[in-house]
């Protein structure tokens, strides 16, 4: 492969390069400056090579928004393509900066990867050039260079991420690309507006999921409806995607694509950001951070979806949802559990002519030798619609009564671990007031005494810090049981005779089924059930005695 082309000009040979322009620009390195945009770059490069009869252009590379911190660019890469071919053999930058920010990288290049392809690169901004390089130049001086650039490009990087942390901590959206159904907001790119017509399809998917659809059939029937999926809905308001991963000449709706929406906390009206972290400043390689590192930030934005059914929806999938053969899962997996193990019941299904039988068992027992655990689906559902009537009724009664959460059996009992902490710490201050009269009197040493000083001390701190948390659960107890909500949505349930999804999702937690068929059901808010009946029998009691 030939490197160099010798022209005879009429007064002697001349070695003539096949030389391309090399530009770079990026925001995250700091190139602020005018002098650093590509058009100032690409202008001072031609100047330089005007009228010099050793070069000759054969082509442009430009990175635009791309760092200096590793060579993974676009442009770079076609470059490296043609420096190997031979296509070109000379590369002109405005200064090593442009060329990259990596000392370790720039360096194996210009010591080790140019020598052996016959390269030539040209920086007239830093006056480099090393064809007179390594033809006797001082050589010490580019490792410098290229050290310093590095140094700048970890320095800029670092104040860049405290910056961008500290936005993401305020909620401001820092992120490129916003979550389908929401757009940026024109007067304040930190803040989300709701996209009106995304928003809906983000809604029914929501809704969909509820019933019990799978995620690849909610797809499904997103692609029936013509909803374009977000990557088309994106192209057809003009923003700019990336084609690397796209199938069909038309990107569709996909589980995948609903599963990322179904499970994205933003459509509540939290932001939610700082969920990955580069490895190093100068590689783009991210890692995915623990949830609890994650930055969270509520009530930054409109919510699409209401937090409850948000949160009913990730319960329903964390029950990992097993269909029936059907598009819709069954409508009672994932609520049936086993009383003996507590894991989580499969249905089977038995075939008898046209029939079919459905049932539900504990595969674990069945695999411990253990005796079976099972229950037939129509058993199962007469039994919860029994008892859903029967808390109807209940929500019925209590929904007038008179209610002190105060009076509540849970929060008693907390009162009582209350006043056994205030007796312990009470206790131990005035075994500790006799301390000092007893070390006054001789009973005791000096160090005895300073120990059983600190015992005690370290006794009434934790019995304090005991109190605060208990506090702080009689507290959440006291809201979670004073909450009514439960009352109508069992009074609209009154009169039901056939169970779904929806009203399973919302009344029911889970179910324990154990051996002989009985099931134990539990309900949502079923302290704050409790509560009720138990202040609704006391006045029964009240009653009668009166």
């Amino acid at each position: 492969m030939t490197q160099k082309q010798i022209i005879d000009f009429g007064n002697g040979t001349e070695t003539v390069y096949r030389t391309a322009l090399y530009l770079r620009l990026s925001q995250e390195d700091g190139d602020k400056s005018e002098s650093d945009s590509i058009s100032n770059q690409r202008k001072l490069l031609m100047d330089y090579i005007r009228g010099k009869r050793e070069f000759r252009l054969v082509g442009e590379y430009v990175d635009d928004g791309c760092s200096g911190s590793n060579f993974e660019r676009p442009a770079w890469k076609r470059l490296y393509k043609d420096l190997e071919s031979g296509l070109v053999n000379c590369i002109l930058v405005k200064d090593l900066s442009r060329f990259g920010r990596n000392y370790i990288e720039v360096g194996r290049y210009l010591e080790m990867t140019f020598p052996v392809l016959g390269v030539r690169l040209i920086a007239p901004g830093d006056s480099f050039d090393t064809l007179k390089e390594r033809t006797g130049g001082d050589f010490l001086t580019v490792p410098m260079k290229n050290l310093i650039n590095d140094y700048y490009c970890r320095e800029i990087s670092r104040k860049v991420t405290i910056q961008l942390s500290a936005m993401r901590k305020r909620g401001e959206c820092v992120t490129s690309f916003v979550p389908y159904g929401y757009i940026k907001n024109p007067s304040d790119r930190s803040k989300l507006i709701v996209d009106m017509v995304a928003a809906e399809a983000v809604r029914q998917i929501f809704d969909w999921k509820l019933e019990g659809y799978g995620n690849r059939t909610i797809a499904q029937r997103l692609n029936e409806n013509g909803v374009l999926s977000p990557y088309e809905y994106r192209i057809s308001n003009g923003g700019r995607m990336g084609s690397n991963f796209k199938k069909y000449p038309k990107a569709r709706w996909a589980a995948g694509s609903v599963y990322s929406i179904l499970h994205n906390e933003c459509y509540t009206g939290t932001m939610v950001q700082g969920k990955h972290k580069k490895l190093s400043y100068r590689s783009d390689e991210r890692v995915l951070l623990p949830k609890d590192e994650w930055t969270r930030v509520p009530g930054t934005h409109e919510a699409i979806v209401e937090r409850n059914i948000f949160d009913r929806v990730q319960e329903i999938m964390q029950r990992e949802i097993k269909t029936t053969g059907g598009e819709c899962a069954a409508t009672l997996s994932g609520f049936l559990f086993c009383g003996v193990c507590h894991r989580q019941m499969t249905i089977k299904s038995t075939y008898r002519g046209d029939r079919v039988y459905r049932y539900y068992v504990c595969k674990d027992c069945e695999k411990a030798g253990r005796s079976s655990v099972r229950i037939s689906e129509k058993k199962a559902m007469a039994g919860i619609l029994r008892e859903i009537h029967d808390m109807s009724v209940t929500a019925a009664e209590v929904e007038s009564l008179e209610f002190s959460a105060e009076r509540s059996g849970d929060v008693k009992s907390l009162d009582r671990e209350l006043l056994e902490l205030q007796e312990e710490a009470d206790h131990c201050q005035s075994l500790k007031n006799r301390l000092f009269g007893d070390y006054s009197a001789g009973v005791l040493t000096r160090q005895e005494y300073i120990d059983y000083s600190k015992y005690y001390s370290d006794k009434i701190v934790r019995a304090e810090h005991e109190s605060e948390m208990v506090e702080e659960k009689r507290a959440r107890l006291i809201s979670e049981i004073s909450d009514n909500s439960w009352i109508p949505a069992f009074k609209k349930y009154s009169s039901v005779t056939e169970l779904n999804r929806p009203l399973m999702s919302e009344l029911i937690d889970r179910i324990f089924v154990s051996r002989g068929g009985q099931m134990e059901i539990k309900f949502r808010r079923e302290r704050a059930i409790r509560a009720r009946k138990e202040a609704a029998r006391s006045e029964s009691v009240i009653g009668t005695t009166l």
